[in-house]
């Protein structure tokens, strides 16, 4: 298949330097379509986003190149544009490169030479331009990709340990200077151990993505967030959130849980999965942190699997 052919809109309001123009271009093998002025052009290049060039005249009436240059630019499009002037326009070329174009050309006996050379530079330029604009969006890209999944647990898709350990401290800080509650909850799959033992290690795997998956789905406002903690233990952060709201998204995680109906024969509180939670929320000041919360917390799960799992305990904004 041959390839396509470079295509270049000539705008010109005097016809014989439009065919000459096309004429040169043509011998050189690119695709060459012409307009009479800059309105034409305008229209042109708005209904045909294939035209690789614009090689435009200085005066014309209705637009001239300087108008058209802004339109183009205004619309955002990156089509590159050479100007064409006459020697007593040159200040005004030096404009319309300030404005926008890529390279003037003067309309002199030398314009069969030096229009092809002109062409082919700036269509070079043009090209390594929008190589390096893909190259630097392919990167961010990367990037963003890469902070994901630095901050993603890679079995079961929620956020893991470090996102937690970062974001907690923020959303701590910020409640801190708001005076504002916080709330956390961890969670422990009862009896996962014998879970991996009766069923393997891949069904405890799909146990452990389908949990995660639950708890997520309890969670009420886009600021709060779960993350794998550790094996089969989750937490998740609830900013702005006082102890009765907490206890609401762990009542749904609960229910969440018990409504996946995943077998779990070996468990010593039913037949199904099931979880224990740790709720607490507080108040924080400037001199605490995030720690002092979570071991309480920490210790309200543990008093929760002393009391006999699949239950929820609490502790007080006190602790």
């Amino acid at each position: 298949m041959d390839e396509e052919k470079i295509k270049i809109l000539v705008v010109d309001d005097d016809s014989f330097v439009r065919e000459m123009l096309a004429s040169i271009l043509e011998s050189y093998d690119y695709d060459v379509d012409t307009a009479e002025n800059g309105l034409e052009a305008l229209k042109l290049a708005d209904s045909s986003p294939d035209i690789d060039l614009i090689i435009s005249d200085m005066n014309m009436p209705e637009m001239g190149g300087l108008e058209l240059i802004e339109e183009l630019r205004g619309a955002e499009l990156e089509v590159p544009i050479i100007m064409l002037t006459g020697n007593d326009e040159i200040s005004t070329a030096i404009e319309a490169m300030k404005i926008g174009a890529n390279d003037y050309l003067l309309k002199d006996e030398n314009i069969q030479e030096t229009i092809p050379i002109s062409a082919e530079k700036v269509l070079e330029k043009h090209q390594l331009k929008m190589q390096n604009i893909q190259l630097m969006k392919d990167l961010e890209q990367k990037n963003k990709e890469l902070a994901r999944m630095v901050f993603v647990d890679g079995l079961t898709g929620i956020t893991n340990r470090r996102y937690f350990d970062n974001t907690s401290y923020t959303e701590w800080g910020r409640a801190a200077r708001e005076g504002a509650p916080i709330s956390i909850i961890m969670i422990d799959i009862d009896y996962f151990k014998f879970y991996n033992d009766t069923y393997g290690h891949q069904d405890g795997d799909d146990c452990l993505k389908e949990v995660a998956r639950a708890l997520d789905d309890a969670l009420e406002r886009s600021g709060d967030f779960v993350s794998r903690y550790g094996g089969e233990e989750f937490v998740a952060v609830l900013p702005n959130t006082d102890l009765a709201g907490a206890m609401v998204v762990a009542e749904n995680m609960k229910a969440n849980v018990s409504d996946l109906k995943l077998k779990h024969e070996s468990s010593k509180v039913s037949d199904h999965v099931t979880i224990s939670l740790g709720v607490g929320s507080i108040s924080p000041s400037r001199r605490s942190e995030p720690s002092d919360l979570i071991l309480e917390v920490d210790k309200a799960l543990y008093k929760a699997k002393q009391n006999g799992r699949n239950r929820i305990e609490i502790i007080e904004e006190e602790a």
